[in-house]
């Protein structure tokens, strides 16, 4: 922040610049304000903020003054107001111009708005005095990214299981390729760090030192050559035991191993830590009582295999570093690659167990003591729609409170109490919700201008004049068949919609498809059974 134009190298180059002396002369006047915000970011990790948070924040102000550097704005204590405001239109103006993917202006200088508040003390936040406002995403029920496939979520958890499982000490340390089975059936080969034999060049395979060197490679039964094993595992691990506990990554990360003892309840155990005098401390997580079992194979496998590591999951990179805690999880995601299931990293896995509880439990109060929230954070920030339970209810609501009924004859019904009209004949079918005839002649029933309604009508009259054509009167028959009688009373409805010139035109086109064998679905099928039987 000292010297111009430096914010915008790369970190490998200005380290070169500072070792080589290469750095031009530091500008007195960003002295004060550069002092300010190095005090401002220490406090922030001697407050317990997290190293990336910090390292975050230090990367988005080395973006503003790179700015400020480029267009000649001066990063002094009395002009950074002025800078930030441009630097704020700046940004907004090329969100709106630029062609490329459109990022949140807000969200890019936010942060370097909360460190200038914290460090010069402002009563005011910066942030209002600029035109970026933060934008909500708007809810969309209809969002993939909303829906919760379990289905999905249990293949994964089950190969992550089959992964855990294969990879035991002695297949670790074993010879390579180590095998990893799958209980789909798949298998698939672990060379460790190595090529497999198909991917190197025969040139290679031939050079005596290659061989020998690989040889030597697969023989050292190491944390130097078994480590992407070894990390394999682990990463399954800390998946599987996210989706147990509903712990954040952070916490896992830098969780220390040890002993720890097993207080039962009501489908698991409350787990803590043992000391050295013997007496468990307050309750560490929880977990189910089928994940003990998996646990505890999974500590002995861990203290054989590092039995001078101080963390329960000692991921390491292979320069032997510890990982931090946004941990990306590479060899998982490619396994599953192999495999095409899809990838659920911690924050969904943690988002997945709260509406599982909250659907397995219907109760929002004890899923969000379990899930260490508010009521209000759990129904505000995770739980997602489940359209299912959605369709259910709407459903229930619809046959409370919505008069509509669906009635078995080409009509709507309004009320389920089936009766006669008044003008009925007493030979009409009779109404019981049952015989699609007796519709017509029930008080409840209604008509809607509709296309499909005009031609589910006259298919219905179709289907009853097939009825009447295999009809043979007798001379007991005194009064009119029930079907004539139906194929009348349509025919009165059909008049009425006539009397409209609106409504001409479908029942033009609905007799034209009748007239071509194209039915209403609804009596499509009957219609065919008629004619088959004449």
């Amino acid at each position: 922040m000292l010297y111009e134009g430096v914010s915008a190298l790369p970190m490998n180059e200005s380290a070169q610049f500072i070792l080589n002396n290469q750095l031009p002369r530091p500008s007195k006047k960003r002295v004060a304000l550069a002092s300010i915000f190095y005090e401002t970011l220490k406090a922030d990790l001697a407050s317990g903020k997290s190293q990336n948070t910090v390292k975050n924040l230090t990367q988005k102000l080395r973006a503003f003054y790179a700015w400020g550097d480029k267009h000649n704005q001066e990063m002094t204590v009395n002009n950074i107001e002025r800078a930030f405001i441009n630097w704020c239109d700046w940004n907004l103006e090329k969100t709106r111009t630029s062609v490329e993917k459109k990022t949140d202006p807000f969200n890019r200088v936010v942060g370097v708005g909360g460190i200038i508040d914290r460090a010069l003390n402002r009563h005011q936040k910066i942030m209002t005095l600029t035109r970026l406002r933060h934008q909500k995403a708007k809810s969309n029920w209809n969002r993939k990214s909303d829906r919760i496939n379990f289905s999905k979520l249990f293949e994964f958890g089950s190969a992550l299981l089959d992964i855990c499982t294969s990879l035991d000490e002695d297949t670790v340390y074993g010879d390579l390729p180590a095998i990893v089975k799958f209980r789909s059936g798949q298998r698939i080969e672990l060379w460790s760090g190595l090529y497999s034999p198909e991917k190197l060049k025969h040139e290679s395979m031939r050079d005596r030192q290659a061989i020998k060197i690989r040889n030597a490679y697969i023989a050292e039964k190491s944390w130097r050559t078994r480590f992407p094993l070894m990390n394999l595992r682990i990463e399954a691990e800390i998946l599987t035991f996210i989706a147990q506990t509903q712990m954040n990554l952070a916490q896992v990360m830098t969780m220390p191993a040890g002993k720890f003892a097993y207080q039962s309840f009501t489908g698991g155990y409350h787990v803590s830590r043992v000391y050295k005098e013997r007496k468990s401390g307050e309750t560490e997580f929880d977990i189910y009582s089928e994940y003990r079992t998996h646990f505890d194979n999974y500590l002995k496998w861990r203290d054989a295999l590092y039995p001078n590591n101080d963390l329960l999951f000692p991921l390491r990179s292979h320069f032997g570093r510890r990982q931090s805690a946004q941990y990306n999880f590479q060899s998982v995601k490619r396994i599953m690659s192999k495999l095409d299931i899809e990838v659920i990293l911690p924050r969904e896995l943690r988002l997945c167990k709260v509406n599982w509880l909250l659907r397995k439990t219907n109760d929002p109060l004890l899923t969000s003591e379990m899930a260490q929230h508010t009521e209000l954070t759990l129904l505000t920030s995770y739980e997602r729609p489940n359209h299912q339970t959605a369709l259910a209810e709407i459903s229930r609501f619809h046959q409370k409170t919505d008069p509509a009924f669906a009635a078995p004859g080409p009509v709507i019904c309004v009320k389920v109490a089936p009766e006669a009209t008044e003008a009925s004949p007493k030979e009409a079918p009779k109404p019981d919700c049952t015989n699609p005839a007796g519709c017509l002649f029930c008080i409840h029933q209604r008509d809607i201008a509709e296309f499909d309604h005009v031609w589910s009508l006259m298919s219905y009259r179709y289907l009853k004049s097939l009825e009447l054509a295999v009809h043979r009167p007798n001379k007991l028959t005194k009064n009119d068949h029930p079907a004539f009688l139906a194929v009348n009373a349509i025919t009165t409805k059909l008049e009425a919609f006539e009397s409209d010139e609106q409504f001409l035109p479908w029942i033009a086109e609905s007799a034209t498809r009748v007239q071509e064998g194209v039915y209403h679905p609804k009596w499509d099928g009957f219609i065919k059974l008629a004619e088959m039987r004449i």
